[in-house]
C-alpha cells in the first residue's frame, strides 16, 4: 500500500502566504471602495442640505420657468431623496459632477483643468521633502549623540514651526523680490520656465514635511539599530554604513511610505494656502475661489474628489507597505 504524498511545511507555506496577501489587498480594496461611497454620499447629503434651488441658481434670476423645469428634471430635482440620490450616484459614475454657478462650465472640466497644475506641485513638494528629510534623517541616525545630530534637531525644530505662508512669503522675498533669481508668481511657458516657477512654492510646501520626514526616519533608525537582526548584522563584520543602508533603512522607510500617501492625497486635495500666495492656477486655488463666491456645485465636486483622491493615496500607500515590510502580511 502506497502511502499518501504530505506537503513539505515549505511549499504549503508557500502556497499560503499568497492567498494571505491576496486577502489583505481585497480588504484594503474593499476599505477603499466604502469610503469612496461614504465621501459621495456625505457630499449628496451636504448639497442636499443647502436651502436653495440649484436649478435657479445655476440659470439666473431671468430663467423661464419651462428652462428651470428642464434642468430639474435632468439632475432629478423633482423627483424624492432615494430618487435623487440614485440619480447622483449615476451622474457621479459618468463624471458629470454638475455647472459651476459662476462660469456656468461643468464642474469635471474645471477640476480637469486645474488638476494638471497641482499635481505637478504636489510630485515636486514630495520628491523635495524625500530630498531633504530623508538625508538628514540619516544624518541624525547615524552621528547620534553628536554635533551633526544636534544641528539636525535644530533644523527640525525651525522648520516645524515656520508655517507654509511664512516661508513662501520669506523665499518669494528673497529669491525672487530681492536678488531676482526666481519668478515671483505664475505658471510659466514652456518646461524651463515651468520649472522655474515650480521651485519657490514646491519648497514652500515642502518645507515642514522635509523637516517632519527628517524625525520620523530618525525615531524609525534608531528603534531598528536596536533589534537583534543589527547585532547580528555587525557581529558578522558589516560596517555601520552598510547595517543603516542595507539593513534597518527599509523596514524604516514604511512609516515614510505611509506619510508620503497621506501628504499627496492632501497635496492633490489642494494646497490652498501656497498656490494662492504664488499665483499657481491648481484645483487648491479653484475652490477657494469657489467658496468665497458660494459655488456650491463646484465645492462639492473638489471636496469630493480631492477625498477620493486622498482615499486613492493611502491603498497605494499600503499595497506599497506589504510590499516593503514582509511583517504585515502576517497580520
Amino acid at each position: 500500500m502506497v502511502s499518501p504524498r504530505v506537503a513539505s511545511p515549505t511549499k504549503v507555506g508557500r502556497a499560503a502566504a499568497p492567498t494571505a496577501v491576496s486577502r489583505l489587498i481585497a480588504r484594503r480594496l474593499g476599505w477603499a471602495v466604502v469610503t469612496a461611497w461614504f465621501v459621495v454620499t456625505a457630499t449628496f447629503a451636504l448639497v442636499t442640505a443647502v436651502p436653495a434651488d440649484p436649478a435657479k441658481a445655476l440659470l439666473g434670476p431671468h430663467a423661464t420657468p419651462e428652462a428651470v423645469e428642464r434642468v430639474r428634471a435632468h439632475y432629478c430635482l423633482d423627483e424624492g431623496v432615494a430618487g435623487r440620490y440614485g440619480c447622483w450616484l449615476a451622474h457621479v459614475a459618468r463624471g458629470d459632477l454638475g455647472e459651476s454657478y459662476a462660469s456656468k462650465r461643468p464642474v469635471a472640466e474645471l477640476i480637469a483643468a486645474r488638476a494638471w497644475p497641482t499635481v505637478q506641485l504636489a510630485v515636486a513638494a514630495i520628491l523635495l521633502q524625500l530630498a531633504i528629510g530623508v538625508p538628514l534623517g540619516l544624518v541624525a541616525a547615524a552621528r547620534r549623540g553628536r554635533w551633526q545630530a544636534r544641528a539636525v534637531s535644530i533644523a527640525e525644530i525651525v522648520g516645524l514651526s515656520a508655517p507654509s505662508f511664512v516661508v513662501g512669503s520669506l523665499v518669494a522675498y528673497v529669491f525672487a523680490y530681492r536678488f531676482g533669481w526666481l519668478p515671483i508668481a505664475g505658471y510659466g511657458d514652456g518646461l524651463h520656465d515651468r520649472l522655474r516657477h515650480l521651485v519657490l512654492p514646491a519648497f514652500a510646501l515642502a518645507a515642514f514635511g522635509a523637516m517632519y520626514y527628517a524625525g520620523v526616519l530618525r525615531t524609525e533608525l534608531s528603534s531598528e539599530l536596536a533589534r537583534d537582526y543589527v547585532r547580528t548584522a555587525r557581529a558578522k563584520g558589516v560596517g555601520e554604513r552598510g547595517v543603516l543602508l542595507r539593513h534597518a533603512l527599509r523596514p524604516a522607510a514604511g512609516a515614510l511610505v505611509a506619510l508620503i500617501g497621506t501628504d499627496l492625497g492632501v497635496m492633490l486635495g489642494g494646497a490652498v494656502v501656497v498656490e494662492t500666495l504664488f499665483a499657481w492656477p491648481g484645483l487648491g486655488r479653484e475652490l477657494l475661489q469657489a467658496i468665497l463666491a458660494v459655488d456650491l456645485p463646484v465645492i462639492a465636486g473638489g471636496v469630493m474628489v480631492a477625498a477620493i483622491v486622498v482615499v486613492t493615496a493611502n491603498l497605494v500607500a499600503d499595497l506599497a507597505l506589504l510590499w516593503l515590510d514582509p511583517r504585515l502580511r502576517d497580520r
